[in-house]
């Protein structure tokens, strides 16, 4: 019997409880007795920042996409820093951390997910951690490539001394350095904690709430470019949850991801390797299916059956066009990659070329489907304004047949 499935009734826990409610009030009072009576001088900032981008990247790229989702390799040196860092943002063990996340992708949204948003917008938010989790050693099985890194377990072992040493007493050395220790204690301590805590909460919250699905509508994780600024650039959740083992979340050059372009620093210093990324046409065919969801469902709104199914022909005919196109742009880079060093340069550049044809087509079909999903969107009770859509809908098709 799974002992998942068991829920026996889950006790309050204390520390927890005392800790998220007690370093908000000393993270607010603190810091605004220190502003009365020292001011904010640029050392508290350094401290403050320096620490936020130490552990918040320690979160990001290392608890999340290093060690949950192994989105890419690194080196001891790199896993030392994620392990440090990490534990002084105070959210838990990397162990637990990414024990608990791979139970909350691998049962979104059901019972099973630690942080379920179903529960309640605080509870996904934070409430989940005022009490022990029952299933804390079954969710450990989930994790045995963890449960053999001799630095993870050191981490965990030494995880309430690092919190002390690396969260509190680094800032404080680092204030006493720059003549302003309670500063760095108060600044880089207690009031980056915070942050960083809700800026990790909020992607369980937030980013399950409100944005679009864009990648896949079989969960609550939402993309929004909003969020992304305050979250490392975990804001695109949606196809965080579709595509977990990329190493990205903000895939397009304009989509601020801190923690992407930090690994790609990392990676081009040679500290990290391997960047695990999702082929471009499966990201367009996921698209492609949400989108041919909606345009369905805004199908289902209209009076006449008989529009609707001329209209679902000509979508779906596009749609094969769509794929077939994706699908020889792919074939044509994979030859390629695999056979392109035993190929004189004459075939690598007709291949080359084959390669620019299927991308220029495939780029035509997407302008055409985007053509018409917004065609779609202007569907409406208007007989007349239909039929002058779905003959516009069978020409733009047409083209590419």
């Amino acid at each position: 019997m799974d002992t998942l499935a068991q829920q026996p009734k889950r006790e309050i826990n204390y520390l927890n409880l005392f800790w998220l409610t007690a370093t908000p009030a000393a993270a607010l009072f603190g810091t605004a007795w220190y502003l009365i009576h020292y001011g904010l001088p640029w050392a508290n900032l350094f401290v403050f920042a320096f620490m936020y981008l130490a552990t918040g990247l320690s979160i990001t790229a290392g608890y999340h996409r290093y060690y949950s989702h192994r989105s890419y390799e690194c080196g001891k040196p790199l896993q030392l820093f994620y392990l440090i860092f990490g534990a002084a943002a105070a959210q838990n063990s990397v162990l637990n951390w990414a024990s608990d996340h791979r139970d909350h992708h691998r049962y979104v949204d059901s019972e099973k997910d630690p942080y379920n948003i179903g529960k309640g917008f605080f509870y996904a938010h934070m409430g989940w951690i005022f009490y022990t989790d029952p299933f804390a050693n079954e969710r450990k099985k989930n994790a045995p490539d963890l449960m053999k890194d001799p630095l993870v377990l050191w981490q965990d072992r030494w995880y309430p001394f690092l919190v002390v040493a690396v969260s509190f007493g680094l800032p404080t050395m680092m204030g006493l350095a720059l003549g302003h220790p309670l500063g760095g204690f108060l600044w880089g301590g207690f009031f980056r904690m915070v942050v960083v805590h809700h800026m990790t909460f909020l992607i369980n919250s937030a980013a399950h709430v409100w944005g679009g699905k864009p990648y896949s509508m079989n969960n609550s994780a939402r993309d929004n470019w909003l969020l992304a600024p305050l979250t490392f650039g975990e804001g695109y959740h949606n196809f965080h949850h579709k595509f977990p083992a990329d190493w990205r979340n903000g895939i397009r050059w304009h989509q601020f991801d801190i923690t992407k372009w930090w690994l790609w620093v990392t990676y081009a210093a040679g500290l990290s390797s391997k960047l695990r990324s999702v082929p471009e046409p499966l990201i367009l065919k996921a698209r492609l299916e949400v989108e041919m969801e909606k345009a369905k469902q805004k199908l289902e709104t209209l009076p006449t059956p008989p529009l609707k199914e001329k209209i679902q022909d000509s979508l779906d005919s596009g749609r094969r066009q769509f794929l077939s196109a994706m699908e020889k742009y792919q074939k044509a880079k994979d030859n390629y990659s695999k056979a392109k060093r035993y190929w004189s340069r004459t075939m690598r550049q007709e291949i080359r070329n084959e390669i620019l044809k299927y991308s220029n087509e495939l780029n035509a079909c997407r302008k055409s489907w985007s053509h018409a999903m917004r065609l779609i969107n202007g569907l409406s009770y208007s007989g007349a304004r239909n039929i002058v859509i779905l003959t516009t809908l069978a020409d733009i098709f047409k083209s590419h047949s």
